[in-house]
């Protein structure tokens, strides 16, 4: 797992152009990364109990904000205070990626009538 606070600890390539995607839409709001989000990169193997310690709350119980597909990543975000504050955790579509975490998230997605993924949150 890698828990990121800033833009320069990325390295993957497939997530280089979802965090430019996360820094653009704060820096529209007037915010910088550090400020508002903490990024936190699931790798594959990584225990459910290990990301819960390291999030301070149990990923699969708290309720989700957002939740986005991207190709090879789901994208899971959660406002946990009032000043906006929260966690982006991206959590890669391998078959080493903990079943319960992946099953979490593709029961957090629905399909529309059109066949598109979206959010239950939405």
């Amino acid at each position: 797992m890698q828990v990121m606070r800033d833009s320069t600890s990325i390295t993957d390539p497939t997530l280089i152009p979802l965090i430019a995607r996360l820094i653009e839409d704060l820096n529209d709001q007037g915010c910088e990364l550090e400020e508002m989000v903490q990024v936190v990169v699931i790798d594959p193997g990584d225990a459910l109990t290990t990301i819960d310690a390291e999030l301070g709350f149990a990923l699969i119980d708290r309720p989700l904000d957002v939740i986005e597909l991207h190709e090879g990543w789901f994208e899971l975000t959660y406002v946990l205070s009032d000043d906006g504050f929260g966690v982006v955790v991206y959590v890669p579509v391998h078959p080493d990626v903990d079943p319960e975490l992946i099953a979490h998230c593709r029961a957090s997605m629905s399909v529309g009538a059109d066949g598109i993924l979206t959010s239950c949150a939405d």
